[in-house]
C-alpha cells in the first residue's frame, strides 16, 4: 500500500515539474517516437486482359502489358456528392 502511494506521489511530482518547465517537457516530447498520422494511399493497377475484360489488382500486370495506376486515399470520398446535398437554402 505504501509503495502505491509513493508511486502516485512521484508521478504527481513529475507531472507538476513538467507542467511548470515547458522547455524540459518539449525536449522530452521530442525524444519520444512520433506516430505516423499520414493517410494511407492504396495503389491499384487497371488493365485489359487478352479477352478485353478489365482487370484491377493490387499488383502490376506482367511486363509488356499497358496499365493505369490508380491511387486511392483513405481520407478522400470517392463517391460524387448527390445533387441537392451541397445546395444552400
Amino acid at each position: 500500500m505504501r509503495l502505491s502511494w509513493l508511486l502516485l506521489i512521484l508521478a504527481l511530482a513529475a507531472a507538476i515539474y513538467l507542467y511548470f518547465s515547458p522547455e524540459t517537457s518539449r525536449q522530452l516530447r521530442e525524444q519520444l517516437p512520433r506516430p505516423d498520422f499520414t493517410h494511407k494511399t492504396d495503389h491499384l493497377y487497371k488493365w485489359r486482359n487478352e479477352q478485353g475484360e478489365w482487370q484491377i489488382t493490387d499488383t502490376p500486370p506482367a511486363d509488356g502489358v499497358e496499365y493505369e495506376q490508380l491511387n486511392y486515399r483513405e481520407d478522400v470520398n470517392v463517391l460524387p456528392v448527390p445533387p441537392g446535398i451541397d445546395d444552400k437554402p
